[in-house]
């Protein structure tokens, strides 16, 4: 996994170092090519012949993406490497520029530094599309710093967090969760389909909050994407369709009235004398 951002100044040739954490998983040469946003991506050359046979056939792929990649030799003294002019044109990167040289996930963003810090303070990334899937490049709310806010949709208390479920986070999470337990409401749910770092965390709070959990008798049901830590009383659930359903079988049924057929046959009246008959 790649990660981690390193700040770089471009010599008057266009070239930048790549760093040597870097170097060990792309190999030399590597592939550079654009991405969007004004950025380029680096990849390793078995990671891209990977990809070119995938997407030989897409014309967004071709015109897009191989119509500029070049294989970039690195030198072996210093670890820098030549960006043509083509890509530097397109990056907005100029001689004497601080380039953000940054790991994401199995690939390497290069990008100039404003640019970089600009994504950052805005909480704005570009997305590469089905890319971010085939390089495993996690999503930029992921990475974002952790917030929460409860709802209460149907009288039901909802969690939804979002961002990256780090220490802190998992305490926060914990501690609402609790508080919302005391209530003793017939079901809390938990959206954290838009965190990273989850599985460790949702075990966290699976312990942090057991024993509440276990004395007051309310089920978590818990919407994810991706498989979690079980535990008891917890119940997985992909999306909210299908919380939303199981609600629905959850409520109970008004009851119906049946009327009774009028029939043409009267009830024997108890106080009518009986009738006399003839032997």
């Amino acid at each position: 996994m790649l990660s981690g951002t390193y700040i770089y100044g471009m010599d008057r040739k266009g070239r930048v170092v790549m760093p040597a954490q870097f170097r060990s998983q792309l190999g030399a040469p590597f592939v550079l090519t654009r991405a969007p946003g004004q950025c380029l991506l680096a990849l390793s050359a078995p990671q891209w012949d990977t990809l070119v046979n995938r997407y030989e056939h897409s014309v967004l792929f071709r015109g897009y993406y191989l119509s500029s990649a070049v294989e970039c030799p690195v030198d072996d003294t210093t670890g820098r490497f030549l960006i043509p002019h083509v890509l530097r044109d397109y990056a907005e990167l100029r001689p004497m520029d601080e380039i953000a040289i940054s790991g994401i996930g199995r690939a390497v963003q290069v990008a100039k530094r404003t640019r970089w810090e600009e994504h950052l303070s805005t909480g704005e990334f570009p997305s590469l599309g089905q890319l971010d899937l085939d390089l495993d490049v996690p999503r930029p709310v992921e990475t974002q710093p952790y917030r929460q806010r409860v709802g209460r949709p149907m009288g039901l208390p909802v969690i939804e967090c979002r961002g990256r479920m780090h220490g802190r986070a998992v305490r926060r999470l914990a501690g609402t969760l609790l508080k919302l337990l005391e209530e003793r409401p017939p079901v809390i749910v938990l959206d954290v389909r838009d965190t990273g770092e989850t599985q460790p965390a949702i075990g966290l709070v699976h312990a942090l909050t057991r024993p509440q959990r276990m004395e007051q008798k309310v089920p978590i049901w818990v919407v994810s994407e991706t498989e979690l830590p079980a535990d008891d009383g917890v119940t997985f659930f992909p999306n909210l369709e299908d919380v939303l359903w199981r609600l629905e079988d959850l409520r109970p049924r008004p009851r119906r009235r049946v009327r009774r057929a009028e029939t043409d046959t009267a009830s024997p009246d108890p106080e009518a004398e009986p009738e006399e008959v003839e032997a």
